[in-house]
C-alpha cells in the first residue's frame, strides 16, 4: 500500500485566512482595535494593554493547536491515531485487534528414554538474552514422555503477549529450573501453532480500514480475502501476497502468510484456510488456498574488524558476538529485538544497508564484510540456512 499523505494542517488553516502565529494574532487584533478606535493606550509598556493582548492571544492559539492536532488530524483516516481512528475503524465494522500470546509445542529429550518422564504445567523454557530482552514460554498442561520415546512434544504458551515471542527453532533452548528425567529442550521447526500479536497498530489498523472500502462490493476479489485473512490475529494486510495465475486451474488462487518474527506453522496455516473455506469467508465457487510464505535459504558468514580486538574482555567480545548474530538473525525474520529492515518478497535485500544497521547498533564495528552480494527476491523470503560471525582485528 502506498505511503499515507502527509498534510500540513497549520498551512490549511494560514491559507484560510486563520491566524496560526502569536504575531499574527496580535496583528489582526492591533488592526481590529484600532479600526474600533475604543482603546488609545496600545503601548508596550502599558500593563492593561498587555492584559488585553494576553487574553486574546492565548485562546487563539489554544484553538489552532486543538484544529490542527486533533480536530482536524484526526478527521481522517490517514492521520487519525488511538481512540480517534478506531472510532473511524468502528464506522466501517472493523475492530482493532487485541494483543494475543504466541502457543505451540516444544521438545523436551529424557535422559533415559527407558524411563516415563512427566513435564509439569508451569515449566519454564527460555532464551538467551536477546538485545537486553529475555523470552521464555510456560508449559500449559501436565505431559506425560513415555517410556521407549526418546523426546516428546510438550503444549506451551508464552509467558507475555506480542509478536516478539515468534522467534526461530532453536531460540528456546534455556530451562531455568532443571527438570528432573529432562536433558534438555527446544524449539523445533514448525512449533509456532498460534503466533503471539502484540495490539494491532495504528499503522496496520489504518491499512485494514482502507483495505475494507474495496470490499463493500462483496465481490471476492483480492481486497475481499485480503480483509479476511488480516482478521487474524498475528497477520496484517502488507503481509499477504496473492497468485492469480490459476495455480489449480481456472477460478483458483493462492495466499502466501508472512510472520514478522519466526516462521508460520503448518497448524497456524492449515487454521486460517479453515476460517477463510470452513468459516463462510470464500465466495461461491472460489477455490482460495493459503499457505506460509516460501523461503529460499541462505548460508552468510560476516566478518566484524575491531580496532585493538585485543583489548575486548572476553565478555565484551562474546556480548559483541551474540548482538551481532542476534541483530542478523532479526533482518532474516528471526526475531524482532532491533529496528532494523526485514527481508521481503519481491525486493532488494541490501547488505550495504544491513552495515550500517550493524555499525549503528554497535560502535566497537570498524568494518564490515559480508560473504553474500544483495539478495533479490520474487515471491519468497530469504531466510538463513546457516550463519556464521567472526570477530577480526581491524
Amino acid at each position: 500500500m502506498s505511503g499515507k499523505p502527509v498534510v500540513d494542517f497549520e498551512k490549511v488553516l494560514s491559507d484560510s485566512g486563520m491566524p496560526v502565529t502569536e504575531e499574527a494574532v496580535k496583528a489582526q487584533f492591533q488592526a481590529i482595535v484600532k479600526a474600533e478606535g475604543l482603546i488609545t493606550n496600545t503601548s508596550k509598556m502599558s500593563p492593561f494593554w498587555r492584559l488585553i493582548t494576553a487574553i486574546v492571544t492565548t485562546p487563539v492559539m489554544w484553538i489552532k493547536d486543538a484544529m490542527v492536532n486533533t480536530v482536524l488530524a484526526n478527521m481522517f483516516v490517514a492521520t487519525a491515531s488511538g481512540a480517534m481512528l478506531r472510532l473511524l475503524a468502528w464506522g466501517v465494522n472493523i475492530t482493532a485487534k487485541p494483543a494475543a500470546a504466541a502457543s505451540g509445542v516444544v521438545r523436551f529429550y529424557k535422559t533415559d528414554e527407558k524411563q516415563a518422564v512427566t513435564v509439569n504445567a508451569g515449566t519454564l523454557i527460555q532464551t538467551a538474552r536477546i538485545n537486553g530482552a529475555v523470552y521464555a514460554l510456560r508449559v500449559t498442561a501436565d505431559t506425560q514422555i513415555v517410556a521407549g520415546d526418546v523426546s516428546g512434544l510438550v503444549p506451551v504458551e508464552a509467558t507475555g503477549t506480542g509478536g516478539a515471542y515468534n522467534l526461530a527453532p532453536g531460540y528456546y533452548r534455556i530451562l531455568p529450573v532443571a527438570v528432573s528425567g529432562i536433558s534438555h529442550a527446544a524449539n523445533e521447526d514448525g512449533w509456532l501453532l498460534s503466533p503471539g500479536a502484540d495490539e494491532e497498530s495504528d499503522d496496520d489498523l489504518r491499512d485494514r480500514v482502507r483495505n475494507q472500502f474495496n470490499v463493500v462490493g462483496s465481490y471476492h476479489i483480492d481486497a475481499v480475502y485480503r480483509s479476511a485473512i488480516a482478521a487474524v490475529v498475528g497477520l496484517s494486510v502488507d503481509r499477504i501476497f496473492f497468485e492469480h495465475d490459476a495455480p489449480r486451474g481456472p477460478g483458483t488462487a493462492n495466499a502466501y502468510l508472512l510472520l514478522d518474527s519466526g516462521e508460520a506453522s503448518q497448524p497456524f496455516v492449515d487454521a486460517v484456510n479453515q476460517y477463510i473455506n470452513d468459516q463462510g469467508h470464500h465466495g461461491h465457487g472460489d477455490d482460495m488456498q493459503c499457505y506460509a510464505m516460501p523461503e529460499t535459504l541462505h548460508d552468510l558468514t560476516v566478518t566484524a574488524y575491531v580496532v585493538n580486538r585485543d583489548n575486548l574482555a572476553e565478555e565484551e567480545e562474546a556480548a559483541l558476538l551474540s548482538g551481532i548474530e542476534n541483530l542478523v538473525r532479526c533482518a532474516f525474520r528471526e526475531n524482532s529485538d532491533y529496528d532494523v529492515v526485514k527481508t521481503w518478497p519481491y525486493s532488494r535485500f541490501s547488505f550495504s544497508r544491513l552495515g550500517k544497521e550493524l555499525h549503528a547498533a554497535f560502535v566497537a564495528i570498524d568494518s564490515l564484510e559480508f560473504s553474500l552480494g544483495d539478495i533479490v527476491s520474487d515471491l519468497a523470503v530469504p531466510r538463513l540456512k546457516s550463519l556464521k560471525v567472526v570477530i577480526e582485528n581491524a
